[in-house]
Protein backbone atom coordinates (compact mmCIF):
# COMPACT_ATOMS: atom_id res chain seq x y z
CA UNK A 1 0.00 0.00 0.00
CA UNK A 2 1.42 3.71 -0.67
CA UNK A 3 -0.39 7.17 -0.87
CA UNK A 4 -0.77 9.14 -4.15
CA UNK A 5 -1.34 12.63 -4.79
CA UNK A 6 -3.77 14.76 -6.84
CA UNK A 7 -1.09 15.56 -9.84
CA UNK A 8 0.07 11.47 -9.81
CA UNK A 9 -4.02 10.58 -10.16
CA UNK A 10 -4.77 13.14 -12.66
CA UNK A 11 -1.69 12.14 -14.84
CA UNK A 12 -2.39 8.51 -15.01
CA UNK A 13 -6.47 8.56 -13.96
CA UNK A 14 -7.22 6.26 -17.23
CA UNK A 15 -4.86 3.79 -16.23
CA UNK A 16 -6.15 3.32 -12.91
CA UNK A 17 -9.12 1.51 -11.32
CA UNK A 18 -10.49 4.27 -8.73
CA UNK A 19 -12.76 2.98 -6.36
CA UNK A 20 -15.13 5.37 -4.73
CA UNK A 21 -16.09 4.34 -0.97
CA UNK A 22 -18.60 7.08 -0.22
CA UNK A 23 -22.32 5.95 -0.47
CA UNK A 24 -24.46 6.24 -3.52
CA UNK A 25 -26.52 9.56 -2.75
CA UNK A 26 -23.06 11.60 -1.78
CA UNK A 27 -21.56 10.37 -5.54
CA UNK A 28 -25.23 11.06 -7.23
CA UNK A 29 -25.13 14.76 -5.47
CA UNK A 30 -21.26 15.62 -5.98
CA UNK A 31 -20.00 14.00 -8.81
CA UNK A 32 -17.29 11.62 -8.87
CA UNK A 33 -13.73 11.28 -10.58
CA UNK A 34 -14.36 10.82 -14.61
CA UNK A 35 -13.96 6.11 -14.69
CA UNK A 36 -14.38 5.61 -10.97
CA UNK A 37 -16.07 3.16 -9.78
CA UNK A 38 -18.78 3.77 -6.48
CA UNK A 39 -18.17 0.77 -3.81
CA UNK A 40 -19.41 2.40 -0.67
CA UNK A 41 -17.28 1.52 2.38
CA UNK A 42 -20.19 -0.16 4.11
CA UNK A 43 -20.58 -3.22 1.21
CA UNK A 44 -16.80 -3.50 0.73
CA UNK A 45 -15.96 -6.63 3.10
CA UNK A 46 -19.05 -8.06 2.15
CA UNK A 47 -18.56 -7.31 -1.41
CA UNK A 48 -15.00 -8.74 -1.22
CA UNK A 49 -16.54 -12.40 -0.45
CA UNK A 50 -18.30 -12.70 -3.66
CA UNK A 51 -17.92 -14.69 -6.81
CA UNK A 52 -16.45 -12.86 -10.08
CA UNK A 53 -19.31 -12.54 -11.74
CA UNK A 54 -21.70 -11.59 -8.45
CA UNK A 55 -19.38 -8.65 -8.16
CA UNK A 56 -19.54 -7.34 -11.26
CA UNK A 57 -23.44 -7.73 -11.71
CA UNK A 58 -23.78 -5.71 -8.64
CA UNK A 59 -21.38 -2.93 -8.74
CA UNK A 60 -20.49 -3.06 -12.73
CA UNK A 61 -16.68 -3.39 -12.86
CA UNK A 62 -14.46 -6.41 -12.65
CA UNK A 63 -13.84 -7.47 -8.72
CA UNK A 64 -11.27 -6.09 -6.45
CA UNK A 65 -7.77 -8.11 -7.21
CA UNK A 66 -5.01 -7.95 -3.98
CA UNK A 67 -2.20 -7.79 -6.14
CA UNK A 68 -3.56 -5.09 -8.52
CA UNK A 69 -1.34 -2.42 -8.16
CA UNK A 70 -3.46 0.02 -10.05
CA UNK A 71 -6.32 -0.13 -7.82
CA UNK A 72 -7.10 3.72 -5.94
CA UNK A 73 -9.72 4.04 -3.12
CA UNK A 74 -11.05 7.52 -2.43
CA UNK A 75 -13.46 9.02 -0.38
CA UNK A 76 -14.94 12.46 0.63
CA UNK A 77 -12.03 13.58 2.88
CA UNK A 78 -9.87 10.89 3.28
CA UNK A 79 -11.59 9.45 6.64
CA UNK A 80 -12.87 6.23 4.92
CA UNK A 81 -9.91 5.64 3.25
CA UNK A 82 -8.46 4.23 6.32
CA UNK A 83 -11.24 2.32 7.12
CA UNK A 84 -11.50 0.79 3.44
CA UNK A 85 -7.68 0.51 3.85
CA UNK A 86 -7.62 -1.54 7.18
CA UNK A 87 -10.70 -4.02 5.06
CA UNK A 88 -8.60 -4.02 2.54
CA UNK A 89 -5.22 -5.25 4.34
CA UNK A 90 -7.20 -7.58 6.28
CA UNK A 91 -7.89 -9.79 3.25
CA UNK A 92 -4.56 -9.15 1.65
CA UNK A 93 -4.67 -6.65 -0.41
CA UNK A 94 -0.89 -5.23 -0.40
CA UNK A 95 -0.54 -3.29 -4.17
CA UNK A 96 -3.38 -0.84 -3.72
CA UNK A 97 -2.80 3.24 -3.25
CA UNK A 98 -4.70 5.45 -1.33
CA UNK A 99 -5.74 9.11 -1.89
CA UNK A 100 -6.21 10.29 1.18
CA UNK A 101 -6.83 14.23 -0.60
CA UNK A 102 -9.95 12.44 -1.75
CA UNK A 103 -12.88 14.21 -3.50
CA UNK A 104 -12.26 17.43 -1.51
CA UNK A 105 -9.16 17.60 -2.30
CA UNK A 106 -9.81 16.59 -6.22
CA UNK A 107 -12.36 19.26 -6.51
CA UNK A 108 -10.61 21.95 -4.61
CA UNK A 109 -7.94 21.82 -7.65
CA UNK A 110 -9.71 21.77 -10.26
CA UNK A 111 -10.10 18.16 -11.24
CA UNK A 112 -12.71 17.02 -13.27
CA UNK A 113 -15.69 15.41 -12.04
CA UNK A 114 -18.63 13.80 -13.89
CA UNK A 115 -22.36 13.02 -12.55
CA UNK A 116 -23.39 9.20 -12.20
CA UNK A 117 -24.46 7.98 -15.68
CA UNK A 118 -22.90 10.78 -17.62
CA UNK A 119 -20.30 10.48 -19.98
CA UNK A 120 -16.77 12.49 -19.38
CA UNK A 121 -16.28 14.90 -21.57
CA UNK A 122 -12.69 16.21 -21.12
CA UNK A 123 -12.53 20.07 -21.43
CA UNK A 124 -10.47 21.75 -24.77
Amino acid sequence: MTTINYEELLKNLSELLVVDVRTREEVKEHGQLPGSHVLPVQELEESLGLGEESFKTKYGFPKLNPEDPTLVILCRSGRRVGFAHDILKAKGFTKHKLYYGSFLDWSEKGGPITKPGQPYAPQE
